[in-house]
Formats: C-alpha cells, sequence, structure tokens
C-alpha cells in the first residue's frame, strides 16, 4: 500500500470536508491520550489560525489514514525549525516515510532544521530516517497530599 501526504493549509473547505470525520476522531484520539498536553479545540483552532499546519496522508485511493501537525518556530538564534507535534490514525511504520515530504517543505520556508515530538518507541523509525534524540523530557506527577 502505498500513501501520499498533503498539506491543507491552501486546501478549500469542500476539501478538508471529505477527511473531517475521520480527521475528528484521530484529533480527538490524541486529546484522549494527552488531556493534560492538547484539546480537541486548541488543535482545531490553531491549525484554523494558521499557528499549526495541517497534514493529511492518504492511500492510493485518497482514504485518510492519518494526520500530522506541524508548528514553525522561529529559534533564539534566528533559525527557523519546524516542529512535528500531534500524529493520530493508522498504517504503523510505513507513515513515517512521510516525513521525507515534510523535511523538502520545511527547506522550502527556510527552516534548519525538523523537530517530531513523539514517543520514545518512535526511536528505531526516526533513527532510520537519520534522526536522533536531542533531548529526553521525564515527567513525574506529584500527589501533594490529595488522593
Amino acid at each position: 500500500m502505498s500513501y501520499q501526504i498533503y498539506l491543507t493549509e491552501n486546501w478549500p473547505y469542500e476539501r478538508i470536508k471529505r477527511y473531517s470525520g475521520d480527521l475528528t476522531e484521530a484529533m480527538k484520539k490524541i486529546a484522549r491520550r494527552f488531556p493534560d498536553d492538547i484539546s480537541f479545540q486548541t488543535m482545531a483552532e490553531e491549525i484554523a489560525s494558521g499557528e499549526r499546519q495541517l497534514w493529511i496522508i492518504v492511500d492510493e485511493k485518497e482514504n485518510f489514514v492519518a494526520f500530522v501537525t506541524s508548528h514553525i518556530e522561529i529559534l533564539a538564534s534566528g533559525k527557523k525549525r519546524v516542529e512535528l507535534l500531534e500524529l493520530a490514525g493508522h498504517g504503523g511504520e510505513k507513515i513515517a516515510d512521510m516525513i521525507e515530504p515534510i523535511e523538502e517543505w520545511a527547506k522550502t520556508i527556510g527552516a534548519s532544521e525538523i523537530c517530531p515530538i513523539g514517543r520514545i518507541g518512535w526511536s528505531k523509525i526516526m533513527r532510520a530516517h537519520g534522526y536522533r534524540p536531542s533531548v529526553v523530557k521525564y515527567r513525574k506527577e506529584l500527589n501533594n497530599g490529595r488522593k
């Protein structure tokens, strides 16, 4: 099965509407999995405002497979970084290849790096595409005497 990825920033509403049900469910899946980090409403608002870019991955019949969001960040040094934030859908390891068109797009906007933010389990797949971990975010929930 082959996949295609599309940056939707210039899509008319009618084209996005075709994927709205699957896209909404995938976005809600992310929000349910990480309720402290992101909400469906925040994702939708940031995509609509242009703060995040929405990428849709489809199969050879143009059926929805997954989505990913990106965010353009200007670093203190003035360099431009593209962060890959949310990813949900299905397709497993095969959708990892869809990072290459995002890399090409990032070059066209003058980005100097791409920084995917994801689970530790992605490490093997990301290494196959030339990515290496740069930081690890540790987390510990504090009880604060509450039950």
